[in-house]
This record gives structure tokens, sequence and C-alpha cells, in this order.
């Protein structure tokens, strides 16, 4: 006899914790400092390409969109990290109380 398991409502989700604040807060500041990082290699050498090694994925985005692709995929990541990280910490704080 099969029987199919109870599918989670969505107010049953993980409950927040510490630990994803803290990994949601290293996720941002890694996008923002990679964000920066290759701003400031992307304009210090202003058309010298060959001067700036890029990681193979980078590279794609590179191809299809440019530069401020690379940058602004950094950004999204950065900014995905620190939405999460605020919504994990209310979380948090709602259960105290």
């Amino acid at each position: 006899m099969r029987t199919t398991p109870e599918q989670p409502t969505p107010k049953e989700t993980e409950p927040a914790s510490w630990t994803t604040v803290i990994w949601m807060l290293v996720v941002a500041l890694i996008g923002f400092g990679f964000a920066i990082y290759r701003f400031l290699q992307f304009s210090e050498t202003a058309g010298q390409l060959h001067a700036v090694r890029l990681t193979r994925i980078e590279l794609y985005i590179y191809r299809a969109t440019g530069h401020w692709g690379v940058i602004a995929i950094f950004i999204i990541m950065g900014v995905f990290g620190l939405y999460n990280a605020i919504i994990n910490l209310r979380d948090l704080r709602s259960r105290k109380q």
C-alpha cells in the first residue's frame, strides 16, 4: 500500500537559525566584495581584457553581457544574501518574544 507524504504548508518552513544568518551574511560579503573587485579590475585595465583573468563562468557571462553583466551578477548575489540574512534575523527575533 502506497501512502503519500504530507505536503508542508507555507508556514511550516525550516526555522531560521544563527548559522543561516551568518552564512547569508558571508554570501552577501562575497557578492559585494567580488563586485567591487571586478569593477576595479575592469576600470583599471580599460580595454586591456587580456590582463584580467576570468573564471569559466565569468567568461561566459562576460561574452554575453560585457563587464557590467559580470558586476551585476555579483551585486545580485550580494543582495540575495543580505535579503535572506535580514529575513532570517527577523524570524529569529520574532520567535524570542
